[in-house]
């Protein structure tokens, strides 16, 4: 009962339910984790019929809010409005170096995207030579990263894009773009960015001390990079006059310092209208949501979707927005 109550105590200061809690990244990114490991509790004591059941039901209250960043109810209500629909999806380079079998990965990919028919699509690890060339989509901006010209990121659109540009993150292979369009009369700026990858290893879940202490180290640098990361596009942020959408793969959870300082004032589509865990990566085999769409307030979320399409190592996720 100790260890459940202890574990209960440091899921809630970890999601962040009493304040901020970030001097240790590495358990803000094990908080998916840790809250199985509680259900599992819960469910022994349901079994057992003890009163510790009712530790679970008490920080499920305190928390609620928070519960919301890992797991949504399913949401029936059929959407009646149109909008905007936004695809973001990291497509591994379109399978170019064969992590996967199939053979027709960028053909798949391209009929996917046609048959969601979204109107703007934001396209992580984008591969130029191995992509298909979404006729659909006539406007397109296409950047790849300084230091590795075979990884960049990709908008396709419906609508005309402008003052297109780049942001080149320092010492990575990372980077964000950015386009304006014209949209009921107003501009809004969509951005697509990816931050730096944990690159999470099945060796680094070996539990020795050599190996805890080295991964532990290694994780806290590429946290500390996302940070200067999320800064630099805080920065250029800061000159943006119009509403926006942000598309990202943030390589990090709801329960991170990147997430809440990129996130901000914006809204997390899928707290706003997704259901289930959302998850879009397994890290290590455990499923993790690390791709996200942020949106202004000017914008109603009437739908998102944590597409089940398996033919990337990202699930790619869609949200239908309505201007207000």
């Amino acid at each position: 009962m100790l260890l459940n109550s202890s574990l209960l105590i440091l899921q809630l200061f970890l999601m962040g339910t009493f304040w901020d809690f970030y001097q240790y990244p590495f358990l803000n990114l094990m908080v998916p984790f840790i809250a199985l490991i509680n259900i599992f509790f819960f469910v022994f004591w349901v079994f057992k019929l003890k009163w510790p059941l009712f530790l679970f039901i008490f920080s499920l209250l305190i928390g609620f809010n928070e519960w919301g960043k890992l797991y949504k109810l399913p949401n029936n209500a059929i959407p009646v409005s149109s909008g905007i629909k936004v695809m973001s999806f990291n497509v591994r380079l379109f399978n170019r170096y064969q992590w996967s079998d199939a053979s027709d990965i960028p053909e798949s990919i391209e009929r996917f995207i046609k048959s969601e028919d979204p109107d703007l699509v934001c396209l992580q690890e984008y591969s130029k030579v191995s992509s298909p060339k979404f006729k659909n989509y006539p406007y397109q901006y296409i950047r790849p990263s300084k230091r590795n010209r075979q990884n960049g990121l990709c908008i396709l659109s419906k609508y005309k894009l402008f003052n297109r540009n780049f942001l080149e993150f320092e010492n990575s292979n990372n980077c964000a773009v950015y386009a304006d369009i014209f949209y009921k009369k107003d501009t809004v700026r969509v951005y697509n960015v990816h931050l730096e990858s944990l690159s999470i290893n099945l060796e680094d879940t070996l539990f020795t001390q050599h190996h805890s202490q080295k991964f532990v180290k290694r994780i806290q640098g590429v946290i500390d990079k996302q940070y200067g990361q999320v800064d630099q596009f805080l920065s250029a942020d800061q000159k943006n006059p119009h509403p926006s959408i942000v598309c990202t793969d943030l390589n990090n959870n709801a329960f991170s310092q990147s997430y809440e300082r990129l996130k901000s004032d914006r809204f997390d589509a899928f707290i706003a209208s997704g259901d289930g865990l959302g998850a879009t990566y397994k890290l290590a085999y455990f499923p993790f949501r690390i791709d996200f769409i942020f949106t202004d307030s000017n914008f109603n979320i009437i739908n998102f979707t944590t597409h089940d399409f398996d033919l990337s190592d990202h699930k790619p996720i869609s949200a239908l927005l309505e201007w207000k």
